[in-house]
């Protein structure tokens, strides 16, 4: 006992000579290598006394010290990894003290140690790491503190190799709810947070999807640009993560809130919206998908064909997509055959819709899919015309289906005249902001000269 006591009382000399040493700039360099190399070198029976000493500062000491006690803590994960198990709780706490410290260059230490923690210390559950650090963005007032605490919590869930998505489902309402109190003033670093949780695909409520998308679109007009890029990243993992059908329910408004956006004065919070109005644009929209029923196949027994059928308005001019579900019993060929002469007669007694070429309006509106019309095999040694009646219907299905082909045809045309007339404009919009940066590097160098008395010329005129 008396030798582990003469041990850790001259580790906690050296440690405390080397804090001494990292107070004078002189010095700073060689006690911030001596130190580091005693934290490698750390056998585990001195990690409490290492710790508790690097604990102890306060804010009375330099910076220096104060960053490089908060940056001992990741060197000590790289090196000794899962042997730190026992003590997470203990490094936790000694970068919640420094928290509050007005350096950001601390704060950032801080988040580099959580990072590395969660990282290279796996054997801990995450909702130890986690824990007090939510414990402390819910109760934290100070704005620092509220910064910092905020992006360590996104850092360590970012760096975990397996999160607890319940822990983080139910936390991310929480969140939604803290950002809009007036108390946080630390929206960006929240955002961030917000960022970080939807990007473990953990939002699989329509509600809290709906919930998400408007707290994000209400920053896009944030007047901190910091707020409004973070908002804007939130939007692009939303997108890239939420389940298909409900990112379609969000699409129109995520896309018209980045289109009015998508201009933002400042350079790096414009290619995020445009990232994001990107990212949203690619997310197939509900009224474009047309599925076949479930169950159904191409074999006699279960073949279920969709027919797809368009009615006209003549007072609107617009086309109605209609689907139309045409099943053939298998119980008898008498059967099959009667169904399908009713179906066609249903399609006879309406007129085929045809488009006129000033129709342009109804085409633009067009939003659905052509399905091809295929009979099922007839069977019973019957031919086709003695199942589907006369000539004059045949005509009409084909009618109505060459119609068909050419109106999908049309929309196809006019989406790649779109697509085309897009990337135009974005590379129009990329060399005006070119041109822009270039007037303005004149401007400073014309402002530049002017400010310099070697370029002032004076004149004199003689009498």
């Amino acid at each position: 006992m008396g030798v582990s006591t003469q041990l850790a009382g001259n580790l906690k000399t050296r440690v405390n000579i080397c804090l001494n040493k990292l107070s004078d700039r002189d010095t700073l360099l060689m006690a911030t290598n001596e130190l580091e190399g005693i934290a490698r070198a750390l056998p585990a029976e001195d990690f409490v006394p290492f710790l508790n000493c690097i604990s102890t500062t306060d804010s009375s000491e330099k910076s220096p010290v104060r960053r490089q006690c908060v940056r001992i803590l990741s060197i000590l994960s790289d090196a000794h990894g899962d042997a730190l198990s026992p003590h997470v709780s203990r490094m936790i706490s000694a970068v919640l003290r420094r928290l509050r410290d007005p350096d950001s260059a601390i704060r950032a230490a801080c988040v580099d140690a959580v990072s590395s923690i969660a990282t290279h210390v796996t054997q801990t559950p995450f909702s130890v790491i986690i824990k007090p650090l939510v414990d402390a963005l819910f109760q934290e007032q100070d704005s620092n503190a509220q910064m910092g605490v905020a992006l360590c919590v996104s850092a360590a869930v970012d760096a975990a190799a397996e999160v607890d998505a319940s822990e983080l489902r139910r936390l991310l309402p929480r969140v939604l709810k803290l950002i809009k109190k007036d108390c946080f003033k630390a929206k960006p670093s929240l955002l961030v947070l917000i960022g970080s949780i939807v990007s473990t695909c953990c939002v699989k409520n329509r509600s809290l999807l709906s919930s998400l998308v408007s707290t994000a679109v209400e920053f896009l007009s944030s007047e901190d640009w910091a707020a409004r890029k973070a908002a804007a990243e939130v939007l692009e993992k939303a997108a890239a993560t939420a389940d298909r059908d409900m990112a379609a329910e969000s699409k129109g408004s995520c896309v018209a809130a980045l289109e009015s956006r998508r201009f933002d004065k400042v350079k790096v919070v414009r290619e995020t919206m445009n990232q994001a109005l990107q990212t949203w644009r690619g997310v197939p929209d509900v009224l474009e998908e047309v599925t076949s029923p479930k169950g159904s196949s191409s074999s006699s027994s279960g073949y279920s064909p969709v027919l797809l059928s368009r009615s006209c308005s003549a007072d609107r001019g617009s086309v109605t997509p209609r689907v139309t579900s045409m099943k053939s019993p298998v119980s008898s060929c008498s059967s099959t055959g009667s169904s399908q002469k009713s179906i066609l007669r249903s399609y006879q007694d309406k007129k085929p819709c045809t488009l006129k070429p000033n129709m342009t309006e109804s085409r633009k509106n067009l939003r659905s899919r052509v399905v091809p019309f295929d009979y099922p095999d007839v069977g019973c040694g019957d031919s086709l015309h003695d199942k589907l009646g006369n000539g004059t219907e045949l005509e009409d299905l084909s009618l109505i289906r060459n119609q068909l082909l050419e109106i999908e045809n049309q929309q196809s045309t006019l989406l790649d005249i779109l697509q085309k007339f897009i990337g135009s404009s974005q590379e129009g919009m990329n060399s005006l902001e070119k041109r822009v940066e270039g007037l303005e590097k004149v401007v400073d160098e014309m402002s530049q000269d002017l400010a310099t008395p070697s370029t002032w010329k004076y004149i004199y005129y003689d009498a």
